[in-house]
């Protein structure tokens, strides 16, 4: 994770680094990094003043008033564009580099020039990367926030990962009605974390995937962004060379239809979000505890797990188990091998015969974070087991274990 603390020092290297003036860039080493200075000095102050916020804003479009509290204290970013849960998964090397949906701009990547650093030479040099922004929805019930907005910066092939010539990453502002315009954007390669950004002159080797977010304090240099509405994006090289210095995309507000988002309304990924107690509120003393665990080593899939509580045919408490693998961010419906167990004993106290028993299958979707239905149908012949099949749709409190999942 490329934190702000941590590209700090070396983002003043970059902009301490020396300079001729190099003829093609028609720019100046101090009109260049006075420019770059000053913008980072600006998002660093942002960020520190973060770290003085200890309570949540209350809630979109509301100012946050008193930030004297402790900054020790974990809080969530209140201003977050987007629920924690629509990027639980990234892939190994960071957010994805695929696209779902619209591209934008919709012809062609914005082809940019960025200033970039080359070994041997004590001038800044540029390189050509194609810039491009798309949507990834997240939203199936429409509690929350919609979608998370995604921006792309690639390098050509021939110099994806080179360390001999790289560029630097562009000042980048955004405009969006009704606010003023060119605002600062907190831009974030790990997205469910409170202050992580990415500052101006920062490498850029490998093309890189950014989450367009919102800073969590208010201030006049920024704005509460909602990336579903329409926004326009600037990019800046920080070169005083007229027209190539900036780069804009213009990104439409967000539309989910089916064509261009199959995912959007559909069952919800399986990750730990969903993690609860579930129940049907009309009947006390039944439900579900659902756990979703991470597996040792293996960085591809998770573990489904749940205990039914109910009861048999004798209106005793009766226990249902299952679990099974499933890959990240896979969307129900999953259908997990259900057991029950016999010949124990209270407390421990029980000897060799205790042992396990196929029940049947319980077969799980989440339309949304609140809300899952089961289909259940038993195979066992066994005496005193609750048998039977059939289709239930539970519930949980909202914002269970106080995250927010969407």
């Amino acid at each position: 994770m490329r934190s702000l603390k941590a590209w700090g020092a070396a983002a003043l290297l970059m902009v301490l680094a020396p300079y001729a003036g190099a003829a093609e860039l028609d720019a100046t080493s101090q009109q260049r990094n006075s420019v770059v200075t000053q913008e980072q000095r600006a998002v660093s102050e942002l960020a520190a003043q973060q770290g003085r916020v200890a309570t949540e804003v209350p809630s979109r479009g509301q100012a946050k008033s008193d930030a004297s509290a402790k900054s020790a204290v974990p809080i969530a970013n209140g201003r977050r564009a987007y629920a924690p849960s629509c990027l639980a998964y990234r892939a190994p090397e960071g957010l994805p580099l695929t696209t779902s949906g619209p591209v934008y701009p919709t012809s062609a990547p914005l082809r940019m020039r960025l200033a970039a650093i080359e070994q041997g030479n004590s001038n800044y040099v540029s390189e050509l990367v194609d810039i491009d922004i798309w949507r990834v929805p997240c939203s199936s019930s429409g509690q929350f926030y919609e979608a998370v907005t995604l921006m792309r910066i690639k390098r050509d092939p021939s110099n994806e990962g080179r360390v001999t010539r790289y560029p630097l990453f562009p000042g980048i502002r955004v405009s969006q009605s009704p606010f003023a315009n060119d605002l600062f954007v907190r831009v974030a390669e790990e997205p469910n974390t409170f202050r992580e950004h990415v500052m101006a002159d920062t490498p850029v080797i490998d093309s890189t995937t950014y989450v367009l977010e919102n800073f969590s304090y208010v201030s006049p240099d920024t704005a509460l962004f909602d990336f579903n509405n329409a926004f326009s994006i600037r990019f800046d090289n920080f070169f005083t060379d007229g027209s190539t210095r900036y780069g804009t995309i213009s990104v439409p507000t967000y539309t989910a239809s089916a064509t261009d988002y199959p995912t959007r309304g559909g069952p919800l990924p399986i990750n730990g979000y969903l993690t609860g107690n579930w129940f049907d509120e009309t009947h006390s003393g039944e439900g579900m505890l659902v756990q979703v665990f991470d597996l040792p080593g293996n960085t591809t899939q998770v573990l489904f797990t749940f205990a039914w509580f109910t009861f048999g045919p004798d209106g005793r408490p009766f226990w249902l188990f299952g679990a099974t693998q499933v890959n990240h961010d896979q969307r129900g419906p999953i259908s997990v091998p259900t057991i029950f167990q016999t010949g124990g004993g209270f407390a421990g106290n029980f000897g060799p015969s205790a042992q396990q028993n196929t029940w049947g299958t319980v077969t799980f979707r989440f339309p949304h974070c609140y809300q899952m239905v089961f289909d259940y149908a038993s195979t066992t012949t066994a005496a005193n087991v609750p048998l039977g099949s059939g289709t239930r749709t539970w519930t949980r409190p909202v914002n269970t274990n106080a995250l927010t999942c969407e």
